[in-house]
């Protein structure tokens, strides 16, 4: 019988979906700030040219901030610090 996950490794833990070496990949992660939330968007977790970040649509937009913000504590949302984040996801894609 599986042992279910304790809350707190919930709050700590979240992955994002990328698509490498044309293979679809999760990629783990521990979380900056607790939430129940475990699946995030990352809309550069690919090796294909990307819209630039004013280009997403506010939804896509909302959601990327959110994946900064818990992945690598960056909780503004203006472009700069959108721009900055999308920097640090090509970083670890590397």
């Amino acid at each position: 019988m599986p042992v279910p996950a304790s809350p707190s490794c919930v709050s700590y833990t979240g992955y994002v979906n990328s698509y490498l070496d044309h293979e679809a990949q999760i990629t783990f992660f521990l979380k900056r700030y607790p939430t129940l939330q475990a699946k995030f968007y990352d809309p550069f977790a690919n090796e294909g040219d990307d819209a630039p970040v004013d280009q997403l649509s506010p939804v896509n937009r909302a959601r990327f901030a959110d994946y900064c913000k818990y992945r690598f504590g960056i909780v503004d949302r203006s472009a700069g610090a959108l721009e900055d984040c999308e920097t640090k996801v090509r970083d670890y894609l590397r």
